[in-house]
């Protein structure tokens, strides 16, 4: 296909292109390379937070701050189709052939680029611009300036020159569903964590088959004891704790190395859970199988992940500086999780449950008191 090009006194973009119908109106299908692209499109320079202007929310630099590292570092990129507006008294289109079907190739022709509104694109707009600029200033990046000015993106171009309509399209495109946590868990490969939990997966006899991956949490019908995404959260716990956060440079450090950090969190799941928990060592023994796991779940709360969690959190703070961590598991495993407790039961006293409650609260403080708490008691008793 060829190229979009500009034809200097007649024609400010002229590209090929399929016309179609959406909403009642026309619409242009076509591809821009980046550089045409940060050449031709309108663009907001200044940030104005609490302005929206035409079609465009208010623009936020930070935003496409984190566009243009995505785009700089990662080759293997991608952008989704930038939506965008023009009147139809600028267009010109010109059928290749005569046709009856919905869908028509042909020419498209653009008398002024400067008629174009950007409603869903203007962040990545941006980030294009700054990538380009600062790449082209960079002699050691010349390869991957070469590979961006090769680069295309797809381009929407609706036949609207209304800026209420527009903004409306704009509210409308984003009511899209969120991705859910457990599919990101398993699609986001760049995260070092949920790489480590697909490995772990595979090695975990305690684990294996006994992991939601269709939900994002585990139902009290469910066979399962923890959702795949829940897993993730528990590994970050076991190698930084209830408090600590991944940044990017650290999640870059983890990547280099995610055998060495499976095999931290495979002791957690096969040797020191099971040790922590009869329930955990049952279901490794084959004492019990899955299918008894829901019935169970109103006589322990061992199957809930804000307790499993809690036990990560306990986990790393013991073995963090090198301890056994048999005397936790030892004391763990002699502690009640009866739901419906009054007191004498290790959730309630840890302040995470409420007395006579069947379930802790997932909340971060009431986590990170009774990961302190569970764990100052261990020691006292280790003593």
């Amino acid at each position: 296909m060829t190229q979009p090009t500009t034809v200097p006194g007649q024609f400010d973009l002229v590209a090929p292109a399929h016309r179609f119908t959406q909403g009642g109106r026309y619409v242009y299908s076509f591809v821009l390379d980046l550089p045409t692209l940060d050449r031709l499109l309108p663009e907001r320079v200044d940030e104005r937070v609490a302005k929206a202007e035409g079609a465009n929310r208010p623009l936020t630099l930070s935003h496409a701050k984190k566009i243009q590292e995505y785009l700089e570092k990662e080759d293997r990129w991608l952008f989704g189709t930038f939506l965008m507006g023009i009147s139809p008294d600028v267009v010109e289109f010109d059928p290749w052939q005569d046709t009856d079907r919905a869908v028509v190739a042909g020419q498209l022709r653009i008398l002024s680029v400067g008629d174009i509104k950007i409603f869903d694109g203007q962040h990545r707009r941006r980030a294009i611009r700054d990538t380009l600029e600062s790449l082209s200033q960079n002699r050691r990046r010349g390869d991957k300036l070469a590979s961006l000015q090769e680069a295309s993106v797809p381009v929407m171009l609706y036949a609207e020159p209304e800026i209420d309509a527009l903004r409306q399209m704009f509210s409308d495109a984003a009511q899209t569903k969120r991705i859910e946590t457990n599919t990101v868990a398993q699609f986001d490969s760049r995260d070092a964590f949920n790489r480590a939990t697909e490995q772990l997966l595979e090695i975990s006899e305690f684990l294996r088959g006994r992991v939601e991956k269709e939900r994002s949490t585990v139902a009290r019908s469910s066979p399962n004891i923890i959702a795949i995404n829940q897993l993730a959260a528990a590994l970050k716990v076991i190698e930084i704790g209830v408090k600590g956060r991944v940044s990017k440079e650290l999640n870059s450090q983890y990547l280099t190395n995610v055998d060495q950090l499976v095999d931290q969190c495979h002791v957690w799941s096969d040797e020191f859970m099971p040790a922590a928990r009869e329930e955990y060592d049952n279901l490794l023994s084959g004492e019990i199988d899955n299918s008894e796991i829901p019935e169970m779940r109103s006589h322990t709360m061992a199957f809930n992940a804000t307790v499993i969690r809690i036990l990560a959190g306990c986990y790393y703070e013991w073995v963090k500086d090198g301890a056994d961590w048999k005397p936790l598991a030892d004391f763990i495993r002699n502690a009640s999780l009866k739901p419906g407790a009054i007191s004498n039961a290790l959730l309630v006293d840890a302040g995470v449950v409420l007395p006579g409650g069947i379930s802790p609260i997932g909340r971060q403080a009431q986590v990170v008191g009774a990961v302190d708490y569970i764990v100052r008691q261990a020691r006292d008793a280790s003593k």
